[in-house]
């Protein structure tokens, strides 16, 4: 009989989510096999995220019953939980959203298992703000984005002991934190084995991963693009599909000129030092909480080099200004 568990893997962001739910969509057969019932569609994932935002349970409760017929364990992906989780209740004052998830489940006699990939804060940063800004999120600097981060969070907090710490402290969540690193092994593969798939033999694989590091060439048009969409075309800045006709463009021309060679990197060694101050204490206690030794035993202190932050010269600068002009006809439809 398989136990009353809700599964959650939930990032974080930058950690091969997107691979892991590819692949994961893929083996529905195998992971029915191990007592696992994954909703197929992505959206099917987001729209647990959205009610419970939402303080709807519902969709919840018709999951759970759906896994309890097949004998199963649902299985949620969406990397926006590990923020969403603590969000503030709209049904409790002072609570979280985690609070009403467990609540509800509480009440259903179910468990939560909460399964999320860490990484390191400056890889984690770095990372993430080439993603954010070749989807023209925003058009500010990367030190501006580590200085908003560190100070608020936002759509990139990685303070782990806060996000964290609530399920850390529940008795009625199991927790399994995984570094996220190089040469750590297949991360589908470690998500499953966490959940009590021991043996991952006939799980498919995948062709490629996605979601490459457009470059740092990539990453200089995208800044520029959303800053002119921004104060010279605001009904585009506003527009998801012009967004996303720029970022389709700019990705295909990435990889057809193979930026991605030449990865973006913003950190320098000031910044890793004001990293460090921000969420070194935090990040060691989050480790001897959690794995019984301290952050940096397990993720060594960086020592990137930074990558151009402009056009090396004339020359390179004009020619990445014609892009970025070509791009911008493309996101407003007027390269016909």
């Amino acid at each position: 009989m398989v136990s009353p568990t809700l599964v959650l893997h939930v990032g974080i962001h930058k950690t091969a989510s997107t691979y892991i739910q590819h692949r994961l969509k893929r083996n529905q057969p195998f992971l029915r096999q191990h007592g696992l019932l994954y909703p197929k569609k992505r959206r099917d994932h987001l729209r647990l995220v959205k009610a419970l935002r939402q303080g709807n349970l519902r969709p919840w409760g018709k999951l759970l019953d759906r896994a309890a017929r097949k004998g199963c364990r649902p299985l949620v992906s969406a990397e926006i939980l590990s923020l969403v989780l603590a969000e503030p209740s709209r049904c409790t004052s002072g609570g979280t959203l985690l609070a009403d998830l467990l609540l509800f489940l509480e009440r259903r006699g179910v468990a939560l298992e909460l399964v999320a990939f860490l990484r390191d804060q400056p890889a984690y940063l770095n990372s993430r703000y080439t993603q954010l800004i070749k989807r023209l999120y925003f058009g500010v600097s990367f030190e501006r984005y580590l200085a908003r981060t560190m100070r608020s969070g936002g759509e990139s907090a990685c303070d782990f002991e806060e996000l964290f710490g609530e399920a850390l402290a529940s008795a009625q969540v199991r927790c399994s934190f995984l570094p996220f690193r190089a040469g750590d092994g297949d991360p589908c593969e470690r998500l499953l084995q966490a959940v009590g798939v021991a043996d991952c033999t006939g799980l498919q694989p995948l062709d490629q991963r996605a979601n490459a590091q457009p470059g740092w060439q990539a990453v200089w048009i995208a800044q520029r693009l959303a800053r002119r969409l921004q104060h010279q075309h605001p009904k585009a800045w506003r527009s998801p599909v012009c967004k996303a006709r720029i970022r389709e463009a700019l990705e295909r021309l990435a990889l057809e000129q193979g930026w991605q060679a030449e990865p973006y990197q913003g950190l320098s060694a000031p910044l890793l030092n004001r990293l460090e101050e921000r969420y070194g204490a935090s990040n060691d206690r989050f480790a001897q909480r959690v794995w019984g030794c301290s952050w940096r035993e397990l993720f060594p202190l960086p020592l990137p080099q930074p990558s151009p932050q402009a056009p090396r010269d004339r020359a390179e600068r004009r020619e990445l200004l014609a892009v970025a002009q070509w791009l911008l006809a493309e996101g407003l439809g007027e390269s016909a």
